[in-house]
């Protein structure tokens, strides 16, 4: 079942990201997209824990490692649409999905999984494509107006930061008797506050068009979330977070020249095929 896990977990997360790249080619703004997403998807958790009668439980480690997760999830998402507006579709979300090194390395240092041939190599590998990719840029129109700098700053702020809700779910399914959808629940909500207390400092409001697109893209994050943390009660984390990443990746570049009709510089394709050959490798080991 693992695998059928991140499957649905795959799927769920490159249907987030259509909608929120969609979104921004709207206009719509990064932080009412992003908040609209955190709040309705909390909304969706709670419906689901009051339709099914499950009890909210909550012990002070889930309640921290959602607020961690959550909150950091909310800063590090705003960072990567900003990225997304302004950058490739298909190099941003390749980038942003280099991110499961994070928990990858985390568990290697903290929770003794064993360093192979494999792994090491796969890293390597994984690194060596980031490095291209950012190498060979972003969208031309992206380069001549001088915003390639800025995308760059963009994803490396999510790349570190999104560590922190990957590293929270992989500790949380490591707790006893942990309710999924209350620790759900909690970090969409955490994540939410966050971006309402931006959006009431900027006095700014949700239009009607981010919570029609959020709504959308709230489903398919609590999928892709849900989906995620059953995975990892059976699969070890080397193998959950680069498989689980991998599908974003072919998807964004078939997406990105079948829909948003981009072009990509061979070297950005060299990259992502040697970071899908580093998350090959890890799978294995």
């Amino acid at each position: 079942m693992g695998w059928l896990f991140l499957l649905l977990a795959i799927a769920g997360y490159v249907a987030m990201n259509f909608v929120m790249k969609l979104g921004s080619l709207r206009g719509l703004n990064s932080s009412e997209l992003t908040g609209s997403l955190f709040a309705l998807a909390s909304f969706y958790c709670l419906l689901i824990l009051i339709l099914s009668g499950q009890a909210l439980n909550f012990t002070l480690p889930v309640i921290l490692l959602a607020i961690a997760g959550g909150a950091g999830g909310a800063i590090a998402y705003f960072f990567f649409l900003q990225a997304l507006k302004i950058g490739s579709y298909a190099l941003t979300i390749s980038i942003y999905t280099m991110t499961f090194l994070n928990p990858v390395i985390f568990s290697i240092i903290f929770w003794d999984r064993q360093v192979t041939t494999l792994i090491g190599l796969g890293i390597l590998l994984i690194i060596a494509g980031i490095i291209l990719i950012s190498l060979a840029g972003s969208t031309p129109e992206s380069q001549k107006s001088g915003l390639f700098l800025r995308w760059l700053i963009f994803l490396l702020a999510t790349f570190f930061l999104t560590g922190i809700p990957q590293i929270s779910q992989a500790a949380a399914v490591r707790l006893a008797e942990i309710n999924l959808w209350s620790y759900l629940f909690v970090t969409f909500l955490a994540g939410a506050l966050v971006f309402m207390i931006y959006l009431a400092a900027k006095k700014m409001k949700l239009p009607r068009q981010a919570l029609s697109f959020g709504a959308l893209a709230a489903a398919g994050s609590v999928a892709g979330n849900f989906f995620t943390l059953k995975a990892l009660t059976g699969l070890p984390e080397p193998v959950v977070f680069p498989v689980i990443q991998a599908g974003p990746i072919i998807a964004a570049v078939v997406l990105s020249l079948a829909y948003f009709k981009e072009r990509i510089k061979p070297a950005a394709y060299f990259g992502i095929m040697l970071g899908l050959a580093g998350i090959i490798l890890l799978t294995l080991s």
